[in-house]
């Protein structure tokens, strides 16, 4: 699921297909343990415009596993949080 937003272009090529990568949001999954799922919605990504390849910088990748360790941490077995809300 990628959406990208004002499709700013970025100077990074693709890794896959070498096309520009424009900015963006992503989805990310994570099935923890047993059965513990959590989805981060709205995940700032580069995303290419060719091949969809997505592509999350270092800082936002600790920000989403902080949001994840808090909610396994609370308990969470199943949810979905938003990005943005909770970074």
């Amino acid at each position: 699921m990628v959406e990208p937003n004002d499709k700013k272009e970025i100077m990074m090529d693709c890794p896959l297909c070498k096309t520009k990568m424009v900015e963006g949001t992503t989805v990310l999954t994570f099935k923890m343990e047993g059965t513990q799922i959590l989805v981060i919605k709205d995940v700032p990504a580069l995303i290419c415009e060719q091949c969809g390849e997505e592509f999350v910088d270092l800082q936002i990748s600790k920000n989403v596993e902080k949001q994840v360790n808090k909610a396994v941490a609370d308990g969470i077995s199943m949810g979905f949080l938003s990005y943005d809300k909770a970074a």
